[in-house]
């Protein structure tokens, strides 16, 4: 990629984060910034892949910044992913039309394939620029006590942090 101190790099990592869902091979469907849905018949197909924009943030203190025009800044976004699987047929969670599914074993598996997939793009390491870098912070399912344990699906959240420059428009 070349250099192009007007791309909205923001932009361009989430369009990239929905590129590389439609690319894994299994995922029935990818939507941005959908609300939580059910899966199946009245909801959307599984399993599937939600991109949330996340939150943006500035990681410089400009206050001692004497020029009256911000500068090249860095700036830190959090997106994220989620990967709702099919409901099970029961409590037991893993059985899926009858056949041994259970949902720990499919988890890992979408974890390790999107996490490799975003960790070694390189459109994704061209947009942070040397300046920035990006990483995955957090990975959360609701295979816990408390949570809704497949009430819309089973489902994994991928929460990354994408460091990179951002020049004010002039």
């Amino acid at each position: 990629m070349s250099f192009d101190s007007t791309l909205d790099r923001r932009e361009a990592i989430i369009e990239r984060l929905v590129a590389i869902s439609q690319e894994i091979t299994g995922i029935s469907s990818v939507w941005r910034n959908h609300q939580p849905t059910p899966t199946g018949v009245l909801g959307v197909p599984y399993p599937a892949i939600i991109v949330y924009d996340g939150d943006t943030k500035l990681t410089q203190d400009l206050s001692k910044h004497k020029n009256p025009r911000v500068p090249p800044t860095i700036w830190c976004m959090s997106p994220e992913l989620v990967v709702v699987l099919a409901n099970r047929d029961n409590v037991d969670n893993n059985y899926l039309n009858g056949v041994w599914a259970p949902v720990g074993p499919e988890l890992s598996h979408w974890f390790a394939l999107l996490d490799g997939a975003i960790t070694n793009d390189d459109q994704l390491i061209d947009l942070v620029t040397a300046n920035g870098y990006h990483q995955l912070t957090a990975a959360r399912t609701d295979q816990k006590l408390g949570d809704t344990r497949g009430a819309l699906g089973s489902w994994l959240q991928l929460c990354y942090e994408f460091y990179y420059p951002r020049f004010p428009l002039r």
